[in-house]
């Protein structure tokens, strides 16, 4: 009986993870036209693989502690299901996000020209891959869509959160780069600090 319900896991999280990965690679290139020659990186940029992997370990540290939360509540898992649960989700969202991460690195316009517009369609497009990787990894360890969904529905709303953050707190690293590269650091004056002015 395990052993069937761990097959139809594998088979629904492949299915699932070939939707995704369709999904993100699809949804930058299909909302652009003609592609644009890309920007030259921010000076001490790192290159869009590595960038998306260090973007994807942040990620994913935070929503798989979440999702690890949501098996043991909405999934109703056991402490012996909640290592294949980990490995089984960890692996299927890391490889979602990394392929959305590169996939928007190459064909979306360059991080620091991200409007409004930009960051609501990469973060739709995220939502709806990962959305379809967690209703198919809840359904392959339950068999029961309804649960499925109530997970589908829970990680949505701590990724979606994390999302964010994460998007947010790399655009502040980025403007911290940029303005390090720029110049130096401009000292304040000793008569702002309190010394006494020179005479």
């Amino acid at each position: 009986m395990q052993q069937r319900s761990t097959a139809r896991a594998a088979r629904l999280l492949v299915s699932g993870a070939a939707v995704a990965v369709a999904l993100s690679v699809s949804g930058p290139a299909a909302a652009q036209a003609p592609l644009p020659e890309p920007a030259p990186p921010a000076p001490g940029a790192p290159p869009v693989l590595e960038r998306s992997l260090y973007k994807t370990l942040v990620f994913e540290g935070a929503t798989n502690a979440i999702d690890l939360l949501l098996f043991s509540s909405i999934l109703g898992g056991h402490i012996y299901g909640g290592p294949a649960f980990l490995a089984v989700n960890a692996s299927a969202a890391m490889a979602m996000y990394y392929g959305h991460e590169v996939a928007w690195g190459y064909l979306g316009p360059p991080e620091a020209e991200y409007d409004l517009k930009d960051n609501l369609l990469k973060g739709i497009t995220f939502r709806l891959a990962s959305s379809t990787r967690a209703f198919a990894v809840g359904l392959g360890f339950t068999g029961n869509p309804v649960v499925a969904g109530g997970f589908m529905v829970g990680s949505a709303v701590g990724e979606t959160v994390v999302y964010v953050a994460n998007e947010y707190g790399w655009a502040f690293y980025d403007d911290l780069r940029r303005a390090d590269a720029a110049g130096p650091v401009r000292t304040i004056s000793a008569n702002w600090q309190g010394a006494p002015p020179n005479r």
